[in-house]
């Protein structure tokens, strides 16, 4: 049986409370399940993110990732976004098993990120994977126009008032207007809304893959903020955030003006849920952000 890594444990319990840590102590059992079913070989400890268990395996002679997921729902789209880049841009998905939302995929080099180039190269990487990753969304994706439609609701309106009303009513309102306003047009490409540095990893059929998709289908726009956030106090030092949208945008070839005004949504709704969730950082960084593209 695997062990668990202590850290995964302490966000399982965070995040999900006893419901998380009662699918955590699955795990060990439902890998050996896994290994059994795909005949793989576990060849070193697990690593994790926020929601998923990552266990390095083999198959054969093939190096490979064992990945299994908290939610269902991710899972199922997860896998749809894998099938349809189908390895272009993307980790390769080797085999599928929706039952325990578990996932086999091709080993890419962890030790290897975006984090580890110049914020001015990583954003030319990760705009030419956007550039590579747009393409027509599976009917399993969830619409952008959808998720616009929640956004301008009143919910967003009572989320902003129980944080604090971290921003002017000026801003929420503006923000609530433009989700309404592009949602109905932002069409059905395939966007992974969480494509920051530490989701593209090196690899060896590709030079950068990108992982982890958690996607929506909507304008390929949508999905820039992340990468404005994660790494702002080096985008700030090389040339500021209007820098970094326009370069995401040219090499892209993105709509700046679509790109501003879905980021400015983005920076909000990331703004309030990381004050929901306890963030400190991320929250500033989100204000700075607005600051800058409000104007």
């Amino acid at each position: 049986m695997i062990s668990l890594p202590a850290s995964f444990l302490e966000v399982v319990r965070q995040l999900n409370g006893e419901a998380g840590l009662r699918w955590a102590a699955s795990l060990p059992q439902q890998v050996a399940h896994l290994c059994e079913q795909w005949g793989l070989q576990v060849t070193d400890p697990a690593i994790h993110g926020a929601m998923s268990l990552v266990v390095p395996v083999q198959r054969e002679q093939q190096p490979c990732v064992l990945k299994l997921s908290w939610l269902r729902q991710w899972h199922e789209q997860e896998v749809a976004a894998l099938r349809a880049w189908n390895g272009r841009g993307a980790v390769l998905l080797l085999d599928d098993n929706p039952e325990c939302s578990a996932t086999l995929l091709e080993r890419l080099d962890a030790g290897r990120t975006l984090m580890t180039l110049s914020v001015a190269h990583a954003l030319e990487v990760a705009a030419q994977l956007i550039a590579r990753l747009t393409v027509p969304a599976p009917a399993a994706v969830g619409s952008l126009d959808q998720w616009a439609e929640q956004f301008a609701s009143d919910a967003t309106r009572a989320r902003w008032q129980a944080t604090g009303q971290p921003c002017s009513v000026d801003v929420l309102s503006k923000v609530q207007h433009l989700a309404a306003d592009l949602g109905p047009s932002s069409g059905r490409q395939l966007v992974h809304r969480d494509l920051w540095y530490g989701n593209v990893l090196a690899g060896h059929r590709e030079p950068w893959l990108a992982i982890d998709p958690m996607v929506v289908a909507g304008a390929p726009e949508f999905g820039l903020a992340q990468l404005l956030w994660t790494r702002l106090d080096d985008i700030e030092a090389a040339g500021g955030v209007a820098w970094a949208l326009q370069r995401l945008c040219a090499v892209a070839e993105l709509d700046p003006a679509l790109a501003r005004a879905w980021t400015l949504v983005r920076c909000v709704d990331y703004w309030l849920w990381g004050l929901e969730v306890g963030l400190t950082l991320d929250p500033a960084r989100c204000r700075r952000i607005v600051e800058v593209l409000q104007d």
